[in-house]
């Protein structure tokens, strides 16, 4: 018995296959996502720039700058005359003309002038850099500063602490050898900046001082021999260089601070800069 073809041709397909009409396949693969943009890059440090807008910046704001360097200048020396009369007030004996022995034995009132010292000293020290620092970092954002923008101090509490750290265990490495003193001052250099502008604890500031040092130490120490050498120059200038020399080694700081740590720094506004669209009709 004969059975139907399996596939039966059709008037519009004799042949019987079935064909269908040629469709596009699967759209061609697309393109992904655009591949996304990493992080922007570390802006580059340059000692040289570090000092130039430091200079820059203090040009265009002495003023500001230098009577609070002289205020807190005179407080130091008021610390130092406190120091200074502690050790007239001591007793010294020579044992005899052959041990060439020098002893001294302070009184009651040495030792209390002489904490008292001590004590101005640490206090004047810290709020100088809480307070003059965080005018840098004003400067450093572009803000305008008045004198007393410089005696405004941000996180003070810890930056005591921070600053009563970095001294003791500066004071210890530099009785162990004065090497290690040195270098604890480099690598402790941005503790205070950090503290103030990141709003750290002490510990944490000083952590992140030594990490950013230590990642950065070339520049850091760069940053450090300027510092350093501002301090000289103003020093034999009479000492009335300092007035000057001050504030640009903490400018200088606070610019590698910022810089390294991947932060932002206002460059200064350059004569005849005037801000805002150029001059002439403006599209409507």
């Amino acid at each position: 018995m004969s059975q139907p073809p399996e596939n039966p041709g059709t008037p519009a397909d004799p042949h019987g296959s079935e064909h269908n009409p040629p469709g596009y396949g699967a759209p061609p693969p697309g393109y992904g996502p655009p591949p996304g943009y990493g992080a922007p890059p570390k802006p580059a440090f340059s000692v040289g720039e570090a000092f130039n807008w430091a200079w820059n910046t203090f040009t265009k704001n002495a003023a500001a700058l230098i009577v609070p360097a002289l205020v807190y200048g005179l407080l130091i020396g008021v610390a130092v005359a406190l120091l200074t009369l502690s050790q007239n007030m001591a007793t010294a004996t020579n044992s005899d003309d052959y041990d060439f022995t020098f002893t001294t034995n302070l009184t009651g009132p040495g030792y209390g002038l002489l904490t008292l010292g001590y004590l101005v000293a640490y206090a004047v020290s810290a709020f100088a850099q809480s307070a003059f620092l965080s005018g840098c970092l004003d400067l450093a954002d572009g803000r305008a500063v008045t004198i007393g923008s410089f005696f405004k101090p941000r996180n003070l509490g810890m930056v005591f602490l921070a600053v009563l750290i970095v001294e003791v265990l500066t004071s210890l490495a530099s009785v162990l050898c004065f090497v290690p003193g040195l270098v604890l001052g480099i690598f402790t250099q941005f503790t205070v900046p950090f503290v103030i502008d990141r709003s750290e604890s002490a510990i944490k500031g000083f952590t992140s001082s030594f990490s950013l040092a230590g990642s950065n130490f070339v520049n850091a120490l760069l940053v450090w021999l300027v510092a350093l050498a501002c301090g000289i120059v103003g020093a034999l200038l009479c000492g009335i260089g300092l007035l000057v020399a001050a504030p640009v080694a903490s400018l200088v700081i606070i610019y590698a601070y910022r810089k390294l740590s991947g932060g932002q720094v206002v460059p200064v506004p350059q004569p005849g800069y005037q801000a805002g669209p150029p001059p002439g009709p403006q599209p409507a």
